[in-house]
């Protein structure tokens, strides 16, 4: 899967490790609160944290499925940022295997 191929601009510049935490918590809030995720990304594109590129990669991840977003969001992370993602899904995982 070439994540880049579904962005009509060109390559977005890759998520700094701040931006990628709102994008992990958009993520989260997206399936238990669509409204309030809406107007939190809303919000933040008023504040320009994420650039046109970024808000349409941003825009592309909500559409995946889960078990898509993880190779798509290491794609689109800086060196730094990798390494929260990285964090992030091992924790996750752990969650999922101690619920189960």
């Amino acid at each position: 899967m070439n994540p880049s191929a579904h962005l009509s601009s060109a390559q977005p510049v890759p998520f700094d490790a701040s931006q990628i935490h709102l994008v992990l918590e958009l993520l989260d809030m997206r399936t238990l609160a669509p409204k309030e995720t809406a107007a939190r990304f809303f919000q933040l594109g008023n504040e320009a944290v994420f650039s046109a590129g970024q808000q349409e990669a941003v825009e592309w991840l909500f559409e995946l499925e889960d078990d898509q977003i993880a190779d798509v969001l290491m794609e689109f992370a800086d060196d730094e940022a990798r390494d929260i993602v990285r964090d992030q899904l091992a924790h996750e995982a752990r969650l999922d295997y101690v619920i189960a």
